[in-house]
């Protein structure tokens, strides 16, 4: 009996480390894959970030993000690592604790969560469509694009629960799976939002100039935001379902 649990426990961690290992070269390699933005980017690293925590655990695909997209800052963007080492692993972390719910509680109910996002996504986006149509300071130079996929996130989040209350389909683990990479992507954005904000502030920048420099890198989070969030989702369901036939995924 102790043999057979310790080589499950042997089996775990080893699966688990391997896992590990596989999203952190993922994370890397998509970022060579990507849409220039102004002085960002639009990548696919948040989405395998999302999809590991969703797969193997919080801090293990947070672990794989940081692992990843830090080697990647390392070699190109060095006075980033820091702030991706730390993002990176909350996206991961976040995502994977909210997930864990629907997991351990099949009776509870993201719908909350899910109408409180898709609100926060669709005022924000109006905010910005509001700024740009009145030209209200530093908002009136956010790319449309950061607006627009902040409304069709909104949208989208609140279809997916309407959809939720009318058809049996998207049982709650979907439902606490993307309330989860919403939670860890809003997570990254504001923590994006925050360290430019300090970095200009310390560069000598007043807080309003720092703050509408720190506003105009934003975009491609969201943009990276949204596309991560359906895409990990959208990935999890198939590649569990076939991970799990296969027996390659920890058991928790």
């Amino acid at each position: 009996m102790r043999n057979t649990t310790g080589k499950s426990t042997s089996r775990n961690t080893l699966l688990t480390t391997v896992l590990i290992a596989l999203f952190a070269a993922l994370s890397y390699v998509v970022l060579y894959i990507k849409i220039p933005m102004g002085e960002q980017f639009v990548h696919m690293g948040n989405m395998v970030t999302i999809l590991a925590a969703l797969l193997i655990g919080g801090w293990q695909g947070g672990l794989s993000g940081s692992i990843g997209m830090g080697l990647y800052d390392i070699f190109f963007y060095p006075t980033s690592v820091v702030k991706t080492l730390i993002l990176k692993f909350g996206i991961g972390l976040f995502t994977g604790l909210i997930a864990r719910v629907g997991h351990r509680h099949p009776d509870r109910s993201p719908r909350k969560g899910l109408a409180a996002a898709s609100a926060v996504s669709l005022v924000i986006g109006l905010v910005l469509l509001a700024g740009r149509l009145f030209r209200l300071g530093g908002l009136a130079d956010v790319t449309p694009v950061a607006t627009v996929f902040l409304l069709v996130l909104g949208v989208l989040l609140g279809l997916l629960l309407l959809a939720s209350l009318k058809t049996d389909k998207l049982n709650n683990e979907v439902l606490f799976a993307t309330l989860g990479a919403t939670v860890g992507i809003l997570w990254n954005i504001v923590g994006e939002f925050l360290f430019a904000l300090v970095t200009k502030m310390l560069a000598g920048m007043s807080f309003e100039a720092a703050a509408i420099v720190a506003l105009l890198k934003i975009p491609a989070s969201f943009v990276n935001g949204s596309f991560s969030i359906f895409g990990a989702v959208l990935l999890y369901v198939p590649l569990k379902a076939a991970l799990g036939r296969a027996r390659l995924l920890p058991q928790t």
